[in-house]
């Protein structure tokens, strides 16, 4: 639930989240595989061990894998009723005090980039708080991953970590608007990611669905590039040049245009989810990173 004075909805990849487990005396956790990538994303080994590990999952075969503990094997929402029922409740402690000492630490750990990056999910958040945000292999997403609290339950998924899926947002989201389309839903995806499944724009535009796609515009493939010069390797196919998303939704008949100013950005995605139906925004990085 947004806003809970207990939620630290942080990466445990983030130091200040480690530290909380770490010094746990014990730890449960529900309905999560537990994989490298959901513990640690930039695979530093820095992981702490849990003292008091408990894993609830209806999946045998995952609660055996990933770290040890005790093992429940149940569905994840009715254990946690069933828990609830025999918890006593606990009036006072440092709880509240605890998570956020950890929330303020965490998001302070954020390095610039990703922090700029989670200005705008928020932004997206408190223009559209019931939206749901289906998210591609770009750096929104990444910094979102490190740290974001989306409007509501199941308001928040992406394809962003272990391998990716380049493309993954826009038929996700194209799903998700299907089953409900009375929640607006928006694809978040880089120009690069969105090349592998551009063609979907058709099915968008025959269905209809009430998806906002929010290209995340850096023209080319941003993270892919730093990592090669983070590792001394000269950047060679990372820069492929972009459509005009715009031209390119329109020639579909999808309602489209490219934010100039940041500023303008929640009033766009506010009269997109108003009108209904498809629409392509354009966001240039640049806005973001220079102003």
């Amino acid at each position: 639930m947004r806003g809970h004075p207990l939620a630290v909805p942080a990466s445990p990849s983030l130091g200040p989240v480690r530290g909380l487990l770490a010094e746990a005396d014990a730890v449960l956790v529900l309905g999560s595989e537990m994989g490298p990538t959901d513990l640690d994303m930039d695979l530093d080994g820095g992981f702490p061990d849990l003292a008091g590990l408990v894993r609830v999952d209806r999946d045998a075969q995952r609660l055996a894998s990933g770290p040890a503990g005790l093992g429940i094997l149940a569905d994840a929402a009715e254990a946690a009723a069933a828990l609830a029922a025999r918890l006593p409740l606990r009036q006072g402690g440092e709880g509240a005090t605890r998570a956020a000492r950890t929330r303020e630490a965490a998001r302070a750990a954020l390095l610039p980039g990703p922090a700029r990056c989670l200005a705008v999910l928020e932004t997206i958040r408190e223009a559209l708080p019931e939206a749901v945000v289906m998210g591609d292999s770009t750096e929104p997403v990444y910094a979102g991953n490190l740290f974001f609290e989306a409007g509501q339950p199941g308001g928040w998924a992406n394809s962003a970590t272990g391998f990716g899926t380049l493309g993954w947002a826009l038929p996700a989201a194209i799903g998700a608007a299907l089953a409900d389309p009375a929640r607006p839903v928006i694809a978040l995806a880089g120009d690069g990611g969105l090349q592998f499944t551009l063609s979907e724009l058709g099915t968008l535009a025959d269905e209809q669905a009430p998806v906002i796609l929010l290209v995340w515009n850096n023209a080319g493939y941003r993270e892919i590039e730093m990592a090669m010069r983070a590792a001394g390797a000269e950047p060679l196919g990372v820069r492929p040049t972009p459509p005009d998303f715009v031209a390119v939704a329109r020639a579909w008949g999808i309602a489209a245009e490219r934010i100039t100013a940041l500023a303008d950005l929640p009033g766009r995605l506010q009269a997109a989810a108003r009108r209904g139906g498809p629409t392509l925004i354009d966001l240039p990085a640049a806005l973001v990173h220079e102003g």
